[in-house]
């Protein structure tokens, strides 16, 4: 489940959705993103963090460079 809201951690019923919580929080932070712009943007603790931090990273990667294609038919694409 991704979320997109960066309150929505205390809402993550496993650690799966907390992962993919903080996965996109780093997305949206962007390149640079530190500790403390994660702890306060989900109001988490330094140990909620560091339990999914490295599963977060990998997986705000992996979401950075999934590309969706999209087939278009020809006559619809003009």
């Amino acid at each position: 489940m991704t979320f997109h809201n960066h309150n929505a951690y205390p809402l993550c019923r496993n650690r799966q959705e907390q992962v993919e919580c903080v996965g996109e929080a780093m997305r949206r932070l962007g390149e640079g993103c530190t500790e403390s712009d994660l702890k306060n943007s989900l109001g988490i603790t330094s140990s909620e963090l560091n339990d999914v931090a490295d599963d977060a990273r990998a997986y705000a990667v992996a979401a950075s460079t999934y590309q969706r294609r999209v087939s278009v038919p020809a006559k619809r694409a003009a």
